[in-house]
């Protein structure tokens, strides 16, 4: 069996495989769509490289 399977037959997977799974597909796609925008609008990778440098 696969451990998809495995965790369709676990109630608790099942749990697991309906929030958890999506859950984490959101916040991967949020922090792809986060890091996009800052390349795009700012030309920079993270927000402290943003943030340090308008203060220059």
């Amino acid at each position: 069996m696969t451990v998809l399977q495995l965790f369709g037959v676990n109630p608790l997977g099942s749990v697991v495989l309906a929030l958890v799974v999506p859950f984490f597909i959101v916040v991967f796609g949020t922090y792809l769509g986060v890091l996009g925008a800052l390349q795009t609008f700012f030309g920079e990778s993270s927000w402290q490289d943003v943030s340090t440098g308008e203060e220059e």
